[in-house]
């Protein structure tokens, strides 16, 4: 299919979809089919084998025989963050789309973000479900457009959306010009996220459920805590750093931004009895006390660690359920 020339393009634009694999053999084919299936076409498909021990690169390879528009590159296992600056490096497209392994596309995503889109700075995103029934949804309608910043920041995290991850958003090549991943190994993708918005010229929002994200208990985010969880605190210092440098009018929203990132990871961190989820719980009990202070009642939740533990254990077992965590969502403002 073909669309009309946009704005400052003397082409059909191409869509840089960017990749990073580990481990993912359960569900590789099932999101590359969704993204050589796409009917928008002019697609450079980029997979970065982060250091796979399963089948992956296989996958990878059969399917690079068969479709010419995919290349891949195989790395030394160092994190989603590297593996999406890996491929950052290799691009070549007006626009990048970044997929994780686990997940799938509608098939005419590319081509409604693609539509709404004319300068090489511009950011277009559509919602996400982790329930596949919710999949496809909506009426493809815009709901948002080009606010300020501390109104595009509310409404990425608003329900529906991808807030911090940078899947289900099509970015122009000029949002990824210099900046990259931190060299962090979890939450890099949350400590730039408003980095992205602060470098867009125009953010265009849908009504649109075109991407499912896989529930993977074997995904990195979801296995148990670690060392590597610790790295929020970095992601953290990241984000307050540049918003108090770029945008101070957006610090109170950077707070509970925090905050609410924090309190996921502690809900995490009640799914086993560990001394290194302990630990991590601790820290970041004593981190939110601080990020509270200004935030009204919500520091009411913070006079007492055991009962903060229990509420959030309890919240860990319906969580993952679409409808309660758009309310989660609406309770907490962002």
């Amino acid at each position: 299919m073909k669309v009309k020339n946009l704005d400052g393009f003397k082409k059909e634009p191409i869509i840089s979809v960017i990749v990073p694999v580990y481990n993912s053999e359960s569900y590789l084919k099932d999101c590359l089919d969704s993204i050589i299936e796409q009917t928008y076409e002019n697609l450079e498909i980029i997979l970065i084998d982060d250091g796979s021990i399963d089948d992956s690169l296989s996958i990878i390879q059969m399917y690079a025989k068969n479709d010419s528009r995919i290349m891949y590159d195989s790395i030394k296992n160092s994190g989603p963050g590297f593996a999406r600056n890996k491929g950052l490096d290799k691009f070549t497209g007006d626009f990048v789309f970044f997929v994780d392994a686990d997940d799938v596309l509608c098939k005419d995503l590319f081509e409604l973000l693609i539509k709404n889109v004319s300068s090489p700075s511009d950011v277009a995103m559509c919602k996400f479900s982790k329930d596949m029934k919710y999949f496809g949804n909506g009426d493809k309608q815009i709901v948002y457009q080009s606010g300020s910043f501390t109104d595009n920041v509310k409404q990425m995290y608003s329900p529906g959306f991808s807030s911090s991850g940078p899947s289900a958003k099509l970015y122009g090549r000029d949002i990824f010009s210099t900046l990259r991943f931190p060299n962090i190994a979890m939450y890099e993708d949350a400590a730039i996220s408003l980095q992205v918005l602060s470098l867009a010229k125009n953010v265009t929002f849908f009504d649109y459920i075109g991407y499912y994200y896989r529930f993977n208990p074997e995904s990195i985010t979801n296995t148990k805590v670690s060392e590597r969880n610790f790295c929020i605190f970095k992601k953290t210092e990241i984000v307050l750093d540049f918003i108090k440098k770029e945008h101070p009018e957006a610090t109170q929203l950077a707070y509970t931004i925090c905050l609410n990132d924090n309190e996921y990871v502690m809900m995490e961190s009640t799914r086993i009895k560990t001394d290194m989820s302990k630990k991590l719980f601790n820290a970041l009990f004593i981190q939110n006390k601080e990020l509270v202070k200004n935030l009204g009642l919500r520091k009411m939740l913070y006079l007492n660690k055991t009962a903060l533990y229990f509420l959030l254990k309890m919240m860990s077992k319906v969580y993952y359920n679409d409808y309660l965590r758009m309310t989660f969502k609406k309770i907490l403002g962002v």
